[in-house]
């Protein structure tokens, strides 16, 4: 597994000017060392081209990967035509940064659920037809209240769906619900997984997620993506996210020594 941060993590210095986008890529380098960095789509000052351009070098200049853009805008089937032009605009976006996966939400119902799920349907393979175009990968992440929600749902819109550019991204919240066998099923279609972090003890991990129980599923299942960690406490951020991947790393550390314990010689 790879481990990177959502610029979610710092929205609070974000927000109050504390911190720029770039500047937050280069703490992602030099700070956390990370592998790669998550840009969400509310932390863009411009979206211009040579804006894009400047932050896809900066990412090649520190060795980062840039896992994915999150398109945090929950993809409305009442409004299905719209919302299928924001993903269409974050694919150009993203092919701009060299991120290969968008990943959004569906929003809830509203009227009509059959044909709220009509229109899901409709806009996702709208938006796979200009996903392949743009070789990019929708990565849909289930989110408790939306239309989709469970594995169950989640199965469904894939298949209905019927294309290789709609993917799933997943929470590790997940893999610790009573669904957890069933998401841990679906992993082969996973192309990112959120880590969210809330509230931390003193050694940087979350008081109300088992991480090590999440981490030891993922890596039974040969998970090789990225965690993309998403800070949301109330800590200061810049503290609170050093410490938690300082927590994670050494998690992600001891399940590579137990993988080359087990995996035979070459």
């Amino acid at each position: 597994m790879k481990l990177g941060c959502n610029s979610h993590s710092y929205a609070r210095m974000l927000a109050a000017g504390e911190l720029t986008q770039l500047e937050w890529v280069d703490a992602c380098a030099h700070e956390l060392m990370l592998d790669g960095v998550e840009f969400a789509g509310a932390h863009f000052p411009r979206s211009d081209e040579d804006y894009l351009a400047q932050l896809k070098k900066l990412c090649v200049d520190r060795c980062l990967t840039v896992a994915a853009l999150h398109h945090d805008v929950a993809f409305d089937p009442a409004d299905v035509d719209r919302h299928a032009t924001l993903l269409v605009a974050a694919m150009s976006s993203a092919l701009a940064l060299g991120a290969p996966v968008v990943r959004f939400i569906s929003s809830s119902a509203s009227g009509s659920p059959g044909i709220a799920w009509r229109e899901l349907i409709r806009g996702l393979k709208a938006a796979c037809l200009d996903a392949k175009f743009h070789n990019i990968t929708l990565a849909l992440q289930p989110s408790a209240g939306s239309l989709v929600a469970t594995p169950a749902e989640a199965k469904r819109a894939m298949k209905e769906c019927d294309s290789a550019w709609l993917r799933l991204a997943l929470s590790a919240r997940e893999f610790t619900s009573e669904q957890r066998e069933e998401w841990a099923a679906a992993l082969a279609d996973v192309v990112i997984i959120s880590a969210p972090m809330v509230r931390l003890d003193t050694f940087g991990a979350d008081e109300t997620i088992d991480y090590i129980s999440v981490l030891t599923q993922l890596w039974q299942h040969r998970y090789r993506g990225f965690l993309s960690l998403e800070y949301g406490g109330d800590e200061d951020e810049g503290a609170a996210v050093k410490s938690s991947v300082s927590w994670l790393r050494g998690m992600l550390a001891k399940d590579a020594l137990k993988a080359a314990a087990i995996l035979p010689a070459t």
